[in-house]
């Protein structure tokens, strides 16, 4: 008899030192009782139990130990050998992963919807050979054809939109892929079955369906998706709608049109995706015979752990009716407390810690509020956690972490409560606009009446512009998802009336670098209007009361000195090249030459702009 794994049978070293434990402490439990009773009292006073009963009940727990330790190492003896023999077809699935697969007008939207069919049909044909491509603007073999049908299930669970670089939907590569795969088998049982909502953005699909009518290759398709169709999403655009290189949404439908083709120059049927259509598709390939392949051998072990498991569970049920005294409740109390510990949801503690952080916010310590709602979050699994995050984010914005709020207001963004993504986009503005503001820095008081101005640093004049511009895309998200948002509104009109102002502020530091005493725009607009709600409630951020004042506007800058006379785009400008002189008298050729290319050497030595390279997008790349 061998076993699977031997390696726990080294558990079986603990054992030995059980029964030295307690051959010890029985040992010590008797001289302590001896000690504390007089030799001539014992008989009336003291009532020895039996010692066999414990030494029973001891043996038959080590031995039930140890045939659960002989089991898990899974004991077997010999092995059985099977033989089938496969006939199979070949199938490759084509999965669309373009990016119009991520429409929400399935369940929950296309590629879901098309993953779901395709672990279907890999069910349907389980004795077949099934290999998966996935294409959008290229294609690509992810899973050769095999009959391991739980790799291409792991295939099929790895599909994404991104799996493919390219934009745009290419069903002919897709069929061409097919074509040369099965053109490397040489079988004549060869079918396709393509999984796509139709839009094609390549021409070549009547000249790709007369290959089809002329090859041995049966195509079936499946079409998902609705005719209504939807607007593609994009998480990274500020309304969530993909746009084209026009700046235009756009809007997907299903068009089975060279679905449709496709299958009628491949003997094969075109089904939308519904429970019906991998029966369907079954049907229609029934036509195809199935080739002989090499005989599977499969060999498995005889394990015998029933043999040790069984009788294990007997001994343990046998020390304890022997010794049935440790079942006494008062043993077994500590054993109890542990195991409530142990299982005590962490519902419970993350209700406790949420408890604690609304208190702690109403009471106005926010220092506490934020660490309990952080150990809140760790506590809690799904959309409860944009919840929580959103009240990290108030909680930040009450300590005037700017970075800290405006991150977990991001991740508040995600959820899919409309009400709570119009309050985290609110308040996601109001902490950018915060953060622009608070780079503005008041000059120190000096000793002189007319000293006391306000100043700005031109280095953070950019990043000021950066977030104002942010701000104003989240308070324009919180009117597209609520339009009579009239703090919104009113905090878009001043974020956008300081920015113009920065933004003149940057062209005229721009064109004069040395300016007056004060670079502050002026008239810079009312900060922003936030009404300050409990952390647990799906609203406006946290409300600011301290503006921060204006500086006063000093003499116009004087005009920038222009150096040596030359115009200002000329200063940098490098020398024309000496021209090269005739070669002197006595001087050699080669000294001649070597002076020549001295003197025009490339004296420009400052380092290279760095130019970026701008992808071109396709016009339609989704």
């Amino acid at each position: 008899m061998s076993f699977l794994h031997p390696g726990w049978l080294m558990l079986a070293l603990i054992l030995p030192l059980i029964i030295l434990g307690a051959v010890l402490a029985y040992r010590r439990r008797s001289k302590a009782w001896r000690q504390l009773v007089a030799p001539r009292l014992r008989t009336q006073l003291v009532r020895e139990a039996p010692q066999t009963r414990r030494w029973i009940s001891l043996s038959l727990g080590l031995l039930g130990c140890a045939l659960i330790i002989a089991a898990i190492a899974r004991p077997y003896q010999g092995k059985t050998t099977t033989t089938e023999q496969v006939n199979t077809r070949n199938i490759l699935i084509a999965v669309d992963t373009s990016r119009s697969m991520l429409v929400k007008d399935g369940s929950p939207d296309r590629i879901a919807t098309a993953k779901a069919m395709a672990l279907e049909l890999t069910n349907t044909f389980s004795n077949d050979r099934i290999g998966i491509i996935a294409f959008s603007g290229n294609s690509l073999l992810l899973a050769p054809l095999t009959i391991d049908h739980s790799s291409v299930r792991d295939t099929i669970g790895q599909l994404d939109t991104r799996i493919i670089p390219s934009g745009g939907s290419n069903i002919a590569a897709a069929v061409k892929t097919a074509f040369k795969t099965f053109s490397k088998i040489g079988h004549r049982s060869n079918a396709l079955i393509i999984i796509s909502d139709g839009e094609n953005h390549n021409k070549t699909i009547d000249s790709i369906a007369e290959q089809i009518s002329n090859g041995k290759c049966a195509i079936s398709t499946v079409g998902v998706g609705s005719k209504e169709g939807d607007m593609i999403p994009d998480a990274l655009s500020p309304d969530g709608k993909f746009r084209d290189v026009r700046g235009n949404a756009v809007h997907s439908r299903m068009i089975p049109d060279a679905l449709i083709q496709l299958a009628s120059a491949g003997g094969g049927i075109f089904t939308e995706a519904n429970s019906n259509a991998p029966s369907a598709i079954r049907d229609s390939l029934a036509f195809l015979e199935s080739n002989e392949q090499e005989s599977l051998q499969i060999s498995l072990p005889n394990e015998k752990y029933p043999w040790f498991l069984i009788p294990a569970i007997l001994c343990l049920i046998s020390s304890i009716i022997v010794r049935s005294n440790i079942l006494s409740s008062a043993k077994h109390a500590p054993i109890t407390a542990c195991l409530l510990l142990v299982f005590t949801p962490n519902d419970i503690h993350a209700a406790t810690n949420l408890e604690r952080a609304t208190s702690a916010y109403e009471n106005k310590d926010f220092e506490t509020a934020l660490s309990s709602f952080e150990a809140a979050l760790d506590q809690t699994k799904g959309d409860d956690r944009h919840t929580i995050e959103f009240s990290i984010g108030s909680t930040a914005y009450r300590l005037k972490n700017w970075p800290t709020a405006s991150r977990y207001f991001s991740n508040a963004l995600l959820s899919p409560n409309k009400g709570l993504c119009e309050a985290a986009h609110y308040n996601m503005g109001n902490t950018l606009f915060q953060s622009a503001w608070s780079m503005f820095k008041t000059a120190k008081e000096t000793d002189q009446p007319q000293a006391k101005t306000q100043t700005f640093q031109l280095e953070n004049l950019t990043a000021a512009i950066t977030q104002l511009e942010d701000a104003i895309s989240h308070y324009s998200a919180t009117i597209d998802l609520n339009v009579e948002h009239k703090d919104a509104q009113h905090n878009r009109a001043e974020a956008e009336k300081l920015l113009k102002q920065l933004k003149d502020q940057q062209k005229q530091k721009g064109d004069q670098p040395k300016q007056g005493k004060d670079d502050k725009p002026k008239d810079k607009g009312d900060k922003p209007k936030d009404k300050g709600d409990k952390p647990d409630q799906k609203s406006n951020g946290s409300q600011q009361s301290d503006k921060p004042q204006q500086g006063d506007q000093d003499k116009p800058p004087e005009k920038p000195n222009d150096g040596d006379g030359q115009k200002p785009d000329q200063r940098d400008k490098p020398a024309p090249p000496n021209k090269p002189q005739k070669q002197q008298p006595g001087e050699t050729d080669e000294a001649y030459a070597a002076r020549i290319l001295k003197e025009n050497a490339d004296s420009e030595t400052r380092p290279v702009k760095s130019q970026f390279l701008r992808v071109r997008r396709t016009t339609k790349d989704w």
